[in-house]
């Protein structure tokens, strides 16, 4: 192993180190912002008879939103709005 190689192959480690740091810290502010605030948020989703209820209304979320979107936060009616307000 020349070099070169030596010098391509210590690029590519510190590269992939700084690319786990930069998407690490991504999924952590996304998974910490709203589910962190949700009272009924697993992050497995909802097991049987585990209900989660909307961090907007407070309303339950329907079994079929939770069936589609099992990390779902929000009832289909406050996504609807979140989506269209943008907010």
């Amino acid at each position: 192993m020349d070099e070169i190689d030596l010098a391509q192959e210590s690029e590519e480690f510190f590269r992939q180190v700084s690319l786990r740091k930069h998407y690490a810290g991504k999924r952590d502010n996304f998974l910490g912002s709203e589910e962190s605030r949700s009272p009924g948020f697993h992050p497995k989703g909802a097991g049987p008879g585990e209900r989660r209820r909307c961090i907007d209304c407070g309303e339950e979320i329907g079994a079929a939103r939770l069936e589609a979107v099992p990390k779902a936060i929000r009832c289909v009616e406050c996504q609807r709005e979140k989506e269209r307000t943008g907010k």
